[in-house]
């Protein structure tokens, strides 16, 4: 497979993004974590004690949405770009991933050393990786049913609690943490104080709420679905949904081993801008502007949409845009199934390519300044 001419080296990368955007200020960083925190707070009470099941539901939601905000700036703090001050970051970060009950320290590793550090490559990174032909053979009947229903649109919630939350954020190997497992231990156990305080004071406010005569209030049992649980579990199909898109297309590369790794190609030609409709990108706290994240994460959130437009227009046939519908969902699914690392290109579960070879560019752009 012949290569194309050598990429963008880091350095050029980030010489389209002016060291402005790159600025730390307190004021939207921290007005944000203030709003989506409140909000999520008065949701889940509205879950907890407001009448009907409709506005139950409502809340219910609309409270995953703010976990999904408060994840994305924590996402910002865990990268040292929500505020200045490393301190600062680190312990918003905390505060922020508690409604997504995810411990810092086992974040960063997945996120940060993993997801980040070997962008597209199999084995390393855990975001949405495809089996190959070969993977999908030897695997058992079982295991091949799984791989295909996490590849749905049910699927999704499940991707994330059982593929990521629990063998990456919750029970990660003690041995990849090193020295952070003592801290680890603490970030684990003040999200588990983090939900038992919550179940708590919601209960408090749910008995409370017996004595008004327009509310609603629910049990314990209510406290813990409405409040706890079904919150969380919209955030995970949203945040699986958000991982499939952001690095999943049929002109994305994955890589074998870090051999082959390319920052350019991971960051740039296998990251994708996704659009939301109806102009709701504000929901996404901007994060859907992902290569320039990707290229340079010190640039906050409310810079990225900027420092994305420069990168488009630096390098606009190899960063894909594209619109998210539900077509574009089902298409992905029924595109990026399995993958030919030799080839690089998508195949369905017969084997059958699904899109065309991607040419490597020539080694040698791996930390090249």
């Amino acid at each position: 497979m012949s290569a194309e001419p050598a990429s963008p080296s880091p350095t050029e990368m980030m010489k389209q993004i002016p060291y402005v955007l790159r600025r730390h200020r307190y004021l939207p960083g921290l007005g944000k974590f203030i709003a989506y925190y409140a909000a999520y707070l008065a949701l889940v009470i509205g879950a907890v004690v407001l009448p009907g099941w409709p506005v139950k539901a409502f809340c219910v939601v609309a409270a995953s949405l703010t976990i999904a905000g408060l994840y994305v700036l924590g996402h910002d703090a865990g990268h040292g770009s929500l505020v200045p001050g490393y301190r600062l970051n680190r312990w918003l970060a905390r505060l922020a991933f508690l409604p997504a009950y995810a411990p810092l320290s086992s974040w960063h590793r997945a996120h940060v050393l993993l997801h980040h550090n070997f962008l597209r490559v199999r084995g390393k990174d855990m975001v949405w990786m495809p089996w190959s032909l070969e993977d999908y053979h030897a695997a058992s009947i079982w295991r091949r049913g799984w791989y295909r229903f996490l590849r749905t649109l049910p699927g999704l919630s499940f991707y994330w609690t059982l593929g990521n939350w629990f063998p990456y954020l919750l029970f990660p190997p003690g041995t990849a943490l090193g020295p952070r497992l003592k801290q680890f231990h603490l970030d684990r156990a003040l999200v588990l104080g983090f939900a038992g305080v919550l179940f708590g004071a919601l209960s408090l406010v749910a008995h409370a709420a017996e004595a008004w005569p327009w509310a609603e209030p629910v049990g314990s049992a209510g406290v813990v679905l409405l409040a706890l649980v079904a919150p969380y579990l919209c955030w995970t199909w949203l945040v699986g949904l958000v991982d499939l898109v952001h690095h999943t297309h049929p002109r994305s590369i994955c890589f074998a081993d870090s051999s082959e790794w390319d920052y350019y190609d991971a960051a740039v030609r296998s990251t994708v801008h996704v659009i939301l409709p109806f102009g709701l990108h504000w929901l996404a706290n901007n994060i859907l502007e992902h290569n320039a994240h990707h290229v340079d994460p010190r640039v906050p959130l409310h810079n990225l949409p900027e420092a994305q437009g420069r990168l488009e227009a630096a390098y606009p046939e190899d960063i894909h845009v594209e619109h998210l519908t539900l077509g574009y969902t089902l298409w992905l699914f029924r595109t990026c199934r399995l993958y030919d690392y030799e080839r690089r290109r998508w195949l369905d579960y017969d084997g059958t390519p699904t899109s065309e070879a991607m040419r490597p560019t020539a080694l040698g752009a791996i930390g090249r300044s």
